[in-house]
């Protein structure tokens, strides 16, 4: 397993934590998406700051060609894609929100192929429908009704297409996100994903009207005990890591791994709603690291 690989699953693992935290947090879906953009955006830019003093090279070392893709990975994998999922986070709870996540990978191998070249072998394909499946199967687990937070409720056929929407827009921006990073360093790559869609998510929650309710709840310090924690873990960490990932590894394979989140999820769960882990978790997650494997090997 190459660094690729492993990048995916730690991507994969902080995301699973930030989703539980995300869920719980009392701002709308494009509040959550512009919070947690321009918190990463500093932290990213201090990050790129420190790692260029370091090296002695220039803060800013991409070109127009990785900036262009760059930008358009992170209007929508990002901005659109983030802001689906929170919606349908929000609506159906974590668990049931990553079921529909995990239709992601079958996007992305589509993608990968057409668009990139990407070679999709027998055992690499039957690896995907195995890890997509078992996943599916683990987190449709049917006592997860009453992990929905309540917040901001919405119909079911409302949470299942945003989360659909979502996968698609996770696919598309990783296929971009490929692209443009042949000659750009991962950090420096998340940050230009994230800066542009801070400022794209800024025009919309002004247009929506939201733009006071939501800097008003962002310096709330209740909020933000529970907000920040998320952002570091979840889009800091987790959108670094993944870019990592993006780079190293094919997108089909690294978006899959990605797709390992409701895994990590499952005892996260336990933790937090107190569920207990039942027989179908346990038989599921076996079946989902044999996928993996298939997939990595």
């Amino acid at each position: 397993m190459g660094t690729g690989e492993i990048a995916a699953l730690a991507a994969a693992a902080f995301w699973a934590a930030a989703s539980l935290l995300y869920g719980k947090t009392n701002l709308s879906a494009w509040g959550m998406n512009l919070g947690k953009n321009v918190i990463a955006s500093l932290i990213l830019l201090l990050q790129l700051y420190v790692m260029s003093s370091l090296s002695g090279s220039n803060i800013f070392q991409a070109d127009s060609h990785a900036w262009s893709w760059l930008s358009l990975s992170g209007v929508i994998g990002i901005m659109i894609g983030d802001t689906c999922y929170f919606r349908c986070l929000q609506i159906l709870g974590p668990r049931k929100a990553l079921i529909v996540s995990t239709t992601a990978p079958i996007f992305a191998a589509v993608l990968g192929y057409v668009l990139l070249d990407e070679s999709v072998t027998v055992t690499v394909a039957v690896g995907i429908l195995v890890t997509t499946g078992a996943i599916v199967w683990v987190v449709s687990d049917g006592r997860s009704a009453d992990e929905s937070p309540g917040l901001f409720p919405g119909s079911t056929v409302a949470g299942v297409t945003a989360g659909i929407l979502g996968a698609i827009c996770q696919a598309v921006g990783a296929v971009c996100s490929k692209i443009g990073m042949e000659d750009c360093d991962p950090v420096e790559a998340s940050l230009i994903r994230l800066s542009v869609s801070a400022v794209g998510a800024f025009f919309v929650v002004a247009a929506l009207g939201q733009l006071k309710s939501v800097t008003t709840k962002l310096v709330d310090f209740g909020l933000l005990r529970r907000f920040v924690p998320a952002v570091i873990v979840g889009t800091w960490l987790g959108i670094w890591f993944s870019q990592v990932a993006f780079k190293h590894a094919s997108v089909s394979i690294a978006i899959t791994l990605l797709a390992t989140t409701p895994l990590f999820a499952i005892p996260l769960v336990r933790v937090f709603y107190g569920h207990r882990v039942s027989g179908v978790a346990v038989v599921g997650t076996v079946l989902a690291i044999v996928g993996v494997y298939l997939v990595v090997s």
